[in-house]
């Protein structure tokens, strides 16, 4: 292994270890690709191998695949605090500042849907705040382009449905 893709490996737990929340695959190629540090194919190989290792851990649905950094993962990062420079942990920081909020918001948001024994799919959509569920829907619809679309969807009128429901029940 080289030195530079030990430092990518690093630089992913350190990022993993500053969120709490599960990141996504998208988010974490942006800081690698936007900051000029490496590019796609580079960060799928540290991460495919952060997970070979069980040093990170992947949770899927349709909204993609999140991310959480692990304890064998934690302890790692511990062995080797000079891997992250100055210059990392301020491009860190500085990605979290711009960011922080949509990543929050991603993370607190998911959709998906699965095939129903009887026919149909099942969707299920939930919107969550500090690892509390705020709404969490569940219905079934009778294709999977009504699934996608509602999956889709649930990301953008996500509050809307909320007020829309409240405002009913209340």
């Amino acid at each position: 292994m080289s030195e530079v893709d030990l430092t990518y490996k690093i630089t992913i737990l350190h990022i993993l270890s500053k969120a709490d929340f599960p990141m996504s695959n998208k988010t974490l190629c942006e800081f690698f690709i936007d900051g000029g540090y490496t590019d796609y194919l580079n960060v799928q190989q540290a991460i495919g191998n952060l997970l070979d290792t069980g040093m990170i851990e992947i949770a899927s649905n349709q909204s993609g695949d999140k991310y959480s950094i692990t304890r064998e993962g934690l302890s790692t990062l511990e062995l080797f605090p000079e891997r992250i420079t100055d210059s990392i942990e301020k491009d860190v920081r500085t990605f979290f500042e711009k960011k922080g909020m949509e990543m929050r918001r991603d993370s607190q948001l998911v959709s998906d849907f699965y095939r129903s024994s009887g026919g149909g799919y099942y969707v299920h959509c939930r919107m969550s705040e500090e690892e509390r569920n705020v709404m969490d829907l569940s219905f079934h619809v009778s294709d999977r382009s009504q699934a996608e679309a509602i999956c889709m969807n649930w990301r953008m009128r996500y509050a809307d449905v909320y007020a829309m429901l409240m405002d009913q029940l209340m």
